[in-house]
């Protein structure tokens, strides 16, 4: 029967993704098009969102079947200086497994994103309210359309809070002739997002840079000072680096992480992948990744991760994936993964 209840949901997906086909080739009217929402008019209010739907057949452990994310944007633009952007997610909305039936039991309902940015002139924009951290470009891109893989990389998650709540300035300048993107943020009251999760700032101070050598090349850097919730006998310190290159349909990207912290009982760690992607056709892709972590209570990990993506619309990805490594139990076990995701 569980069996069953997968190739139905498949078919219903499938279904989906044909409807939505349709619909691009008819141009829905109404103002909505996929991927971009729908524009209620001239009132400047956009919605939108993403669904994910992801199988997992660990080596290790049982098997599970959930739809891993659905989430909601609602946006506002009044054509001048303010813009509104806000993110309601539903996780693991419906999920089953070897011991357990097709439920909504692990359900659960976030605020992922709220935030109001003021356009203060054509080279800064102030930002209030919860925001994703920028570390890197994963985090700030993860929505699972938007990503290549179903696994998402060690390094983009485990060594800082994926969320900041607070006060950002961000923008562009032009440097060498070239764009210079920066961001600087502050987490320094849990007014705006009380709620907090366990790896959530308490308190922090960062701030990332990104240059733009050329249209294909592009390198970031970033730092943070900060302290974990439930955590607060440590103060943390992370510098990290990306970088990414894209020529037509290829890609090359990476990440590094380390953190240190002023605790003496507290080791410092690094973590870090490099991915590639490599087109075979205009909707297929072979994804290719390699990650280190160095763990607190194991010696440290890696794993190496082979993907296949089919693209059938720029909004809508299958992807299939298999990693395997060494001493990967905790953060990245071995196994398969499936996921369909469209940005709706």
């Amino acid at each position: 029967m569980r069996i069953f209840t997968l190739f139905n949901l498949l078919v219903t997906a499938l279904s989906f993704v044909s409807i939505f086909e349709t619909a691009v080739a008819n141009e829905v009217d109404g103002g909505y098009r996929l991927g971009t929402g729908y524009l209620a008019g001239e009132t400047g209010l956009r919605i939108g969102g993403y669904a994910s739907t992801q199988f997992n057949l660990p080596r290790a452990a049982p098997w599970s079947f959930d739809v891993s994310d659905l989430s909601l944007f609602l946006t506002w633009d009044n054509g001048s200086r303010l813009h509104f952007f806000s993110e309601l997610e539903a996780g693991e909305l419906l999920s089953a497994g070897r011991h357990q039936s097709l439920g909504v039991q692990n359900a659960q309902f976030d605020f992922e994103r709220f935030y109001l940015d003021s356009l203060v002139n054509n080279n800064l924009t102030v930002r209030l309210g919860k925001f994703l951290t920028p570390v890197g470009k994963w985090n700030l891109i993860h929505a699972a359309p938007l990503v290549w893989t179903t696994f998402r990389p060690v390094a983009t998650q485990n060594l800082f809070s994926t969320h900041a709540s607070g006060l950002m300035l961000h923008g562009s300048i032009n440097v060498i002739n070239r764009q210079l993107e920066y961001s600087v943020y502050g987490d320094i009251t849990d007014n705006i997002d009380p709620h907090r999760s366990k790896n959530s700032f308490d308190n922090a101070l960062g701030a990332h840079l990104q240059y733009f050598f050329s249209d294909t090349i592009q390198i970031g850097a970033s730092v943070a000072d900060f302290v974990l919730h439930d955590l607060q006998s440590s103060r943390y310190y992370l510098t990290g680096l990306d970088a990414s290159w894209s020529y037509k349909k290829f890609e090359l990207s990476s990440e590094m992480i380390y953190r240190t912290s002023d605790h003496v009982g507290v080791a410092s760690t690094g973590q870090g992948f490099v991915q590639s992607v490599v087109p075979l056709n205009l909707h297929w892709f072979i994804v290719g990744r390699y990650e280190f972590f160095e763990q607190f209570q194991d010696k440290a990990g890696q794993v190496g991760l082979l993907g296949l993506a089919y693209k059938p619309l720029p909004p809508i990805v299958w992807k299939l994936d298999y990693q395997l490594g060494e001493h990967n139990e905790t953060l990245a076990p071995d196994g398969l993964s499936a996921s369909f995701a469209i940005l709706f």
